[in-house]
């Protein structure tokens, strides 16, 4: 007998499973954990759910190289697979994402950087189609948006749905309207991330995401003996629009077409230019 499943196409009953990366070298001490933790409760608050946290410190992976095995061989090959690979396949069971980490310097900790080169295949080669993400950034100071806009744009390459994103200020934690505040902005998060697990629905892309995909398949074109190539064709993406089949807004299609075919006449011509 089949499991009942929810509309969203989750069995019945079981609980939300997550999987939150903390990008903060300070582990549990830091902000970055205690807002997820803050988001889980209130998910929890609303339907059962199940967070692991991977701390990525506790991970402790060496720089990446920038060998680019997992791209052109396949992530196997990856030196250190046996530390990324089980965390690829948690990745892959769980029904949604958490991507946090502090600003450092006005950018992303070196650590969540450092982490996710170890997933460049899934630029290359993405499969979280439908998987939904939220991802945070704390900071005293300011520089939220760079490292929100990065944790986006990394799990939107992977192919999540970003539901949406959140930055807090450690600075202002001590002063009771500032908490209150963030409370509130913790439970809309929590809620929307709820209703569009549950919803199962694949997101349209945003403009950024389809000139991503055009990028990817202009280059994945010229690689006709590569692991990619191969990917791409068992799944019909090298003449697509977009990964999936989902309605894309007019006129960024037209604007993604119209720069994808100027990119691969540069490619063609080879005058491509160094950037200044």
């Amino acid at each position: 007998m089949s499991e009942s499943k929810t509309n969203g196409g989750l069995p019945a009953g079981r609980p939300l499973k997550i999987l939150a990366f903390v990008g903060s070298p300070r582990n549990e001490e830091s902000w970055t954990w205690k807002i997820m933790v803050r988001i889980e409760e209130q998910m929890q608050a609303i339907q059962p759910t199940e967070v692991e946290y991977i701390f990525l410190k506790k991970v402790s992976v060496p720089y990446c190289d920038g060998c680019l095995t997992c791209v052109s061989i396949g992530e196997s090959s990856c030196p250190e697979f046996a530390t990324i690979g089980p965390i690829a396949a948690k990745m892959d069971a769980a029904d949604g994402l958490i991507l946090g980490a502090p600003v450092h310097t006005f950018a992303v900790t070196g650590l969540m950087k450092n982490f996710v080169e170890y997933f460049m295949y899934k630029r290359n080669r993405p499969s979280f189609f439908g998987k939904k993400a939220v991802v945070t950034a704390t900071a005293s100071g300011g520089g939220h948006t760079q490292v929100l806009d990065f944790l986006e744009g990394t799990a939107t390459a992977w192919g999540c749905d970003v539901v949406t994103r959140l930055g807090i200020s450690s600075a202002q934690m001590r002063k009771p309207a500032y908490v209150e505040k963030v409370d509130a902005c913790v439970r809309e998060v929590a809620e929307s991330f709820i209703n569009e697990i549950n919803k199962g629905e694949l997101g349209s892309p945003k403009f950024g995401a389809l000139m991503n995909f055009r990028a990817m398949q202009n280059m994945t074109r010229n690689q006709k003996d590569s692991v990619n190539y191969k990917f791409w064709k068992e799944r019909n993406w090298l003449d697509k629009e977009f990964y999936t089949d989902v309605p894309i807004n007019p006129w960024a299609r037209m604007m993604a077409g119209y720069i994808a075919r100027k990119m691969r006449r540069g490619i063609r011509k080879g005058n491509a230019k160094p950037y200044r």
